[in-house]
């Protein structure tokens, strides 16, 4: 009887260690995995090498997306180039017309990354714009910024993605500036170079709004009178978590390129594209709400459809790999009476504009004209 007893308290002591370790190696992937959503990373990889430069042709070897359609950069440490038309695609290599070396030397043996922005972390002279560094006060402290000017009242703010810049609104520029309209570039906390959170982690969105709020009544002390919102992938879900919190500032439209409609959704593709278990993906959101006490339910736009009021242009491109589509084109059908949609393919996540900018930039202005903004 004693053996029985001593056997069965170390088989329960047994499977307690067994269940406590468990739990412990599941909390701690979940943490790590939730840390890839929201801890920002300031550094950039340079996945490309470029094999040969011949005149107008540069071939390019490695990474999964080189060979897509449309106008691209080519960026390096010290220089960058503007490509477009694929000439050649054979194994494990890419050989596209060089239009524009920027600046730097374009050489056999630099390494690269295909850059959807075209110049990198530039300014708008890049894009040859005139502007202004700014800063931008808030309760967390200045933003730095930038500012280009226009004759019009009606401002543009543009919120760069996850892990980005202000330069990501560059290509766009040209075409606001042919209207008249101000383009306000900001920065959000975490970003390089701004104000921190106090936990250091991003919110995606549920505090980031704040600082586009911070953002507004900047522009209108500088006499903006209406308020564009124009927002890139995680900037794609700041703008509506600001349209929906300051529903007394003069916003009269907001444009959305690969928004995260859903925060769900992108992290469970990428779960899958790391090889994570789905159950895993679960505890990582689970970790993330406590972590940062942010509620998905309240991020996810689709859940507050009928909440928005001032008309919409969403682009999304069908071959994003990044931020599934499905919840912004969800949001659209939810909303046909306020959301002009726009799909494109071959240009993958932000990439609309790259994969065809003629056909970008006229649905930009027709919009924005539309809705009495320029």
């Amino acid at each position: 009887m004693r053996r029985t007893t001593r056997w069965r308290r170390r088989l329960l002591w047994t499977l307690a260690v067994v269940v406590v370790l468990a739990v412990a190696a599941v909390g701690g992937a979940g943490w790590y995995y939730s840390g890839l959503v929201i801890d920002p990373v300031h550094t950039s990889g340079y996945p490309l090498e470029v094999t040969a430069v011949s005149g107008d042709q540069v071939t390019i070897k490695g990474g999964a997306d080189t060979a897509t359609p449309g106008t691209y950069g080519l960026t390096w440490a010290d220089g960058n180039a503007l490509v477009g038309q694929v000439i050649a695609a054979g194994a494990g290599t890419v050989t596209r017309k060089v239009t524009e070396v920027v600046h730097g030397e374009l050489r056999p043996g630099v390494h690269a990354y295909l850059d959807r922005w075209l110049w990198g972390h530039a300014t708008p002279a890049a894009a040859g714009v005139p502007y202004t560094d700014v800063k931008i006060p808030s309760p967390l402290g200045d933003f730095p910024g930038w500012r280009t000017e226009g004759t019009s009242t009606t401002w543009v703010i543009a919120v760069h993605g996850r892990n980005g810049g202000p330069a990501e609104a560059l290509r766009v520029l040209p075409v606001f500036h042919s209207l008249g309209m101000p383009v306000l570039g900001i920065t959000y906390r975490n970003d390089e170079g701004a104000p921190a959170s106090s936990d250091g982690r991003f919110h995606l969105g549920a505090t980031e709004w704040q600082d586009v709020a911070a953002a507004i009544t900047y522009a209108k002390s500088q006499g903006a009178t209406g308020i564009v919102l124009y927002g890139w992938s995680m900037g794609g879900g700041i703008v509506p978590m600001a349209v929906r919190n300051l529903p007394g500032e003069p916003i009269t439209a907001m444009i959305l390129d690969s928004p995260v409609i859903d925060w769900r959704a992108p992290i469970a593709l990428g779960a899958e594209q790391m090889g994570v278990p789905g159950f895993l993906v679960s505890v990582g959101e689970w970790v993330i709400e406590r972590r940062t006490g942010v509620s998905f339910d309240d991020i996810d736009h689709l859940r507050h459809a009928r909440e928005f009021k001032i008309p919409t242009l969403v682009f999304v491109d069908d071959d994003d790999a990044t931020v599934p589509t499905g919840p912004a084109l969800r949001f659209a059908e939810a909303r046909p009476d306020i959301v002009r949609l726009v799909r494109t393919s071959g240009g993958g996540h932000t990439g609309s504009w790259n994969a065809d900018s003629g056909r970008y930039e006229r649905e930009v202005k027709e919009f924005v004209t539309s809705t009495g903004s320029g």
